[in-house]
């Protein structure tokens, strides 16, 4: 990894804004409609918090790329975008995305972290 790389991931890991938790959640990730090419990905989270997930994607995507994300087991779609690509030589991508409004509730957990806080009382699904 390049310093510059390095610097971003440090950057990115500062700004964090709530606890994420280890869970795998099966997960669908979308490109929205009119947005270029199609793909859709079923695939599961490797860490999730209020704001986002780190997922594992084998399909291309680009920072600041907007995507749909899928809860397979609720059937809730958010919107979010590309924050964050990790490269990896061995296995799939590590990709972190942002919801574009947080979205505690989105992961069905119980008993969520404390600074899971955040409103949710945005519609349960984008378009």
């Amino acid at each position: 990894m390049s310093d510059q790389q390095l610097t971003n991931a440090k950057r990115w890991l500062r700004k964090r804004r709530s606890q994420r938790i280890m869970l795998n959640v099966s997960v669908v990730v979308h490109r929205p409609p009119n947005e270029g090419p199609q793909f859709s990905e079923r695939t599961q989270t490797l860490d999730v918090s209020a704001h986002g997930a780190l997922v594992a994607l084998a399909g291309l995507v680009a920072p600041k790329q907007r995507l749909l994300v899928q809860n397979v087991a609720s059937g809730e779609q958010r919107e979010c975008r590309v924050v964050y690509i990790e490269k990896d030589l061995m296995g799939p991508t590590k990709v972190a995305v942002e919801f574009t409004h947080p979205a505690p509730g989105f992961w069905r957990i119980a008993y969520p972290p404390a600074d899971w806080t955040a409103n949710d009382k945005v519609s349960s699904s984008t378009q």
